[in-house]
């Protein structure tokens, strides 16, 4: 009888991240059962970004819980994106993952003290925070549905190419469609400000993203 060598890839690391996302969520519902409800039906209604869309929102414990566990569910998928697309890549490379980690998370949060200061310099902190806390929810909220992909992707089937691009491009989408829905809403204002607003989106809608990337790579 022929002997075959069987490849066992270790993935203990990737269950551990698994258990810290679902954690993290509990412990946002924990802190605040109502708002994680809302939270988790945002795509239905906009309870959660009436009801809760405050000043410094942000800032608060349950909101903090909740862009970690983005910043981990993100940055798990970008990293199975790269299994995928580079054969080179393994799922035994914990350290390319902390890589892809904490350039996600200086951006992320890189970009989220500009715009704030950007607020601050031209007096606009109360549109600023809104518009933060409008983008970051619904961010928040897509991490969810990253959490969902990455286990179906680790624990059920390895992803094709085109999965992985159909559902980058879905939520590109979704994205787009939540910054259109503000931008309709204060279109007034942007239109007054139009050259400005262009430079805003240029600048930290479209390059961060591209830097993240090219870092990345």
């Amino acid at each position: 009888m022929e002997i075959i060598t069987r490849n066992i890839i270790a993935n203990n690391w990737l269950t551990i991240l698994i258990i810290a996302c679902l954690v993290l969520l509990s412990v946002a519902k924990r802190i605040n059962s109502l708002s994680f409800s809302n939270f988790m039906m945002l795509l239905s209604n906009n309870k959660y970004i009436i009801s809760y869309q405050k000043p410094n929102r942000l800032s608060t414990s349950f909101n903090s819980v909740l862009l970690l566990f983005q910043i981990i569910s993100a940055s798990l998928f970008l990293y199975l994106c790269f299994n995928v697309f580079d054969s080179q890549v393994t799922s035994s490379e914990i350290n390319l993952y902390f890589k892809i980690l904490i350039i996600y998370t200086v951006v992320v949060i890189c970009k989220l003290l500009i715009e704030k200061i950007i607020g601050t310099i031209f007096a606009i902190d109360t549109i600023i925070d809104e518009y933060l806390f409008y983008k970051v929810s619904y961010r928040n909220f897509m991490g969810v549905v990253l959490l969902i992909a990455n286990i179906l992707f680790i624990y059920t089937f390895t992803p094709s190419k085109i999965a992985l691009i159909a559902l980058v491009i879905a939520l590109l989408v979704l994205n787009t469609i939540v910054l259109i829905s503000f931008y309709k809403k204060n279109e007034n204002i942007i239109l007054n400000h139009k050259f400005y607003f262009i430079l805003y989106l240029c600048a930290l809608e479209i390059a961060p993203y591209f830097i993240l990337y090219k870092l990345i790579i």
